[in-house]
């Protein structure tokens, strides 16, 4: 895996989001999580949140093939506008994620 994985919103915007194991120092940051699952065709989200401190944010339990993204968002607006597209652009409550190749 890369050290980024890229989830396309409704609206066809790509968000990069890395794995909260590699993730520097997060109290005090803000941001946008999503808990992710390994799918044949890429990665599906199966749950998703935005914290205004990443490092007091109660994580979702990661089930063994699943795993937490963050993605950096200092805007509360930016954090939610980004949660709706993703969420909004999930079907039967997964949204499909491409990986990233950098």
């Amino acid at each position: 895996m890369s050290n980024y994985l890229i989830f396309r919103g409704a609206s066809g915007a790509g968000y990069s989001y890395m794995p909260l194991s590699r993730a520097p120092l997060l109290k005090g940051r803000s941001g946008n999580y999503v808990l992710a699952r390994a799918g044949d065709s890429g990665w599906e989200i199966v749950s998703a949140g935005e914290a205004p401190d990443l490092g007091t944010a109660p994580w979702p339990d990661p089930a063994a093939d699943e795993m937490v993204l963050i993605r950096f968002n200092v805007s509360r607006s930016a954090r939610e506008a980004e949660l709706a597209d993703l969420v909004g652009g999930a079907e039967g409550g997964a949204q499909q994620g491409l990986r990233a190749t950098g």
